[in-house]
């Protein structure tokens, strides 16, 4: 393969915060230009004198990129360009099971009538109002929707059915499963342009993320160490959306992103708006500095890498705990390119613990202090687009970035109940007992084993039936009782992954059974991507700006793209 671009140096680099470019207190932590143009030259790749020069095509091909030229046709690209899953890795565009047909077979519940009943009747259990929102846990609420926009860089599932029994093997995952930014990237700037901002001086490969812009509406977002005062007129802090000047009639403000699920809600489009920023961040830093290769394959490296850095060591840290992700990165083993299967324990059942961490309500900024869940879901929706300036996320309270501000939101504890904002939701009325009831049925159609299947797989003891109960309103575990007590032997894998981490952790991470599912399937499949961090050449660390120097986090992501500051 061609390549300009070769072994990258990835020292740790000592990081001081230089807070008077950005005017906020010095216990801030943020960081200068100076000092992101300097870690940004640290990690860059140089070119190898040996390399031959690049090909004089590459400049006229980048041009023909341009929207308003649009001759792609014979065109000569770095195949760095677009998703290595397209020209590099082995089809793994399907679902899968993690566990042998022995184990499911010997511990799925029978998919017939009475069983549907049941989990219909959980399903409403778990989504009874009267219970509350439940306490808050220990994590900040930011993590909820991280790992919402995580779920859509690597599943997607558009054709399997509740009605009659499937093999997961023959569905298939229309995203790519290697945490390779897909959802925002697509698939390049040469086959999705209109994702792109190409420049109209300076570098041709400086090629950067479309921004939009928001609809004037008073302040909002950061107000940094002004607080309240500090707010302004956001103006670029959107997706950028399909609008027409000409006739407003045709205006939509569909979100023009790689995937369209990133704009379900307020909180996950402006994160993915930040990613956007970041990319832009990162491809200033090289400008900045004169790297001389191309800008915008680096630029995609540096952004890749150090979220699939934080999705390791910091998301998946927080919601699984060290020793699992410890264990997965020390005893999984995948070769680069190897075949993959989306594991449905893990899609279906596992990840979807999430469910239970959304909150009713959020300080979204110092304007927007009590929104409900509904309003996070109306501001992302007509005739609340493009996102209003006054309602621009405030992500200091969200993550644990450094600023003050009055209400840092915690996400609410991994559990059996829902958040009853859910009934909230625009255009839905009784959705958080039909959410846990369908996510309770896709398990069961699937023919996923039990969570006492998984645990036997793992060779983990499993939960008794009293620890599964512990807790519980008596209805529900009388629910559980009935019919021979068969959602106790045979626990839907994904009640008995919230019930563990409520049971055996207190709420604020996974239990042995969900933290080893969800740990092992994303180190399983970062090691399969050759492109991924944990398969550089000679190992890999952090170099942008950080709280601590060597380490990233999803807090120093948001500081990076410049989101936090007013």
């Amino acid at each position: 393969m061609p390549d300009d671009i070769l072994t990258p140096a990835r020292p740790k680099i000592p990081v001081t915060p230089v807070v008077q470019d950005l005017k906020i207190e010095k216990q801030l932590k943020t960081f200068s230009v100076q000092s992101r143009n300097a870690a940004l030259k640290l990690i860059a790749r140089k070119p190898d004198p040996a390399a031959p020069p690049p090909i004089p095509e590459r400049k006229i091909s980048i041009e023909a990129l341009r929207p308003q030229v649009k001759r792609f046709h014979g065109a000569k690209l770095l195949l760095a360009y677009f998703p290595g899953s397209l020209w590099r890795t082995p089809c793994a565009d399907k679902f899968g099971y993690l566990t042998s047909k022995a184990i499911r077979d010997a511990t799925k519940l029978p998919f017939d009538l009475a069983t549907q009943t049941l989990l219909g009747k959980l399903g409403d259990f778990m989504a009874d109002p009267s219970r509350g929102a439940g306490t808050d846990s220990n994590i900040p609420a930011g993590y909820t929707y991280f790992g919402q926009f995580v779920d859509h860089d690597i599943t997607l599932d558009i054709s399997s059915t509740l009605e009659t029994p499937v093999d997961a093997t023959t569905i298939n995952n229309m995203r790519t499963p290697s945490l390779d930014l897909d959802s925002v990237y697509a698939r390049g700037p040469a086959l999705d342009a209109f994702l792109y901002a190409f420049p109209q001086s300076g570098p041709p490969t400086a090629v950067k993320m479309q921004l939009g812009s928001n609809k004037p509406s008073g302040n909002g977002g950061p107000g940094g160490a002004g607080g309240f005062g500090g707010m302004q007129v956001q103006r670029d802090f959107d997706l950028p959306r399909v609008v027409n000047p000409l006739d407003p009639a045709l205006t939509t403000n569909t979100a023009i992103i790689g995937d369209p699920r990133n704009d379900e809600n307020l909180i996950v489009s402006q994160f993915h708006h930040t990613m956007l920023k970041f990319h832009n961040q990162v491809v200033d830093g090289l400008v900045a500095i004169g790297f001389s290769g191309d800008i915008f394959v680096e630029a995609k490296k540096v952004v890749t890498h150090h979220y699939q850095w934080a999705v390791v060591h910091d998301y998946l840290a927080r919601v699984c705990g060290n020793a699992a992700v410890t264990a997965a990165l020390t005893n999984v083993t995948a070769a680069p390119n190897s075949a993959f299967a989306m594991p449905v324990e893990f899609a279906v059942a596992a990840y979807r613990f999430g469910h239970s961490m959304i909150r009713d309500v959020y300080w979204v900024n110092f304007v927007q202090i009590g929104a409900s869940l509904g309003d996070v879901f109306s501001f992302a929706r007509a005739p609340n687009l493009p996102v209003l300036s006054n309602w621009v996320v405030d992500f200091n309270a969200f993550f644990t970035t450094g600023f003050s501000v009055p209400v840092n939101n915690k996400a609410k504890k991994i559990d059996s109940v829902m958040a009853p904002g859910l009934d909230t939701l625009p255009g839905f009325t009784g959705l958080m007992a039909m959410l846990a009831t369908r996510n309770l049925r896709r398990g069961l159609s699937l023919g996923l084993p039990s969570g006492q299947g998984v645990a036997q797989h793992y060779g983990i003891p499993a939960m008794s039936a009293a620890q599964i109960k512990q807790g519980l309103p008596a209805g529900e575990a009388a629910l559980l009782d009935s019919n021979g007590g068969i959602l106790l032997s045979k626990t839907p894998l994904w009640y008995y992954v919230l019930r563990e981490a409520m049971v055996l952790n207190g709420g604020n991470q996974l239990g042995p059974v969900g933290g080893r599912i969800v740990a092992e399937t994303f180190v399983r499949m970062l090691k399969r991507n050759p492109d991924s961090f944990l398969n550089v050449s000679g190992g890999f660390t952090p170099g942008l700006p950080s709280a601590v120097a060597g380490d990233f986090t999803v807090a120093d992501l948001v500081n990076f793209a410049g989101v936090t500051v007013p």
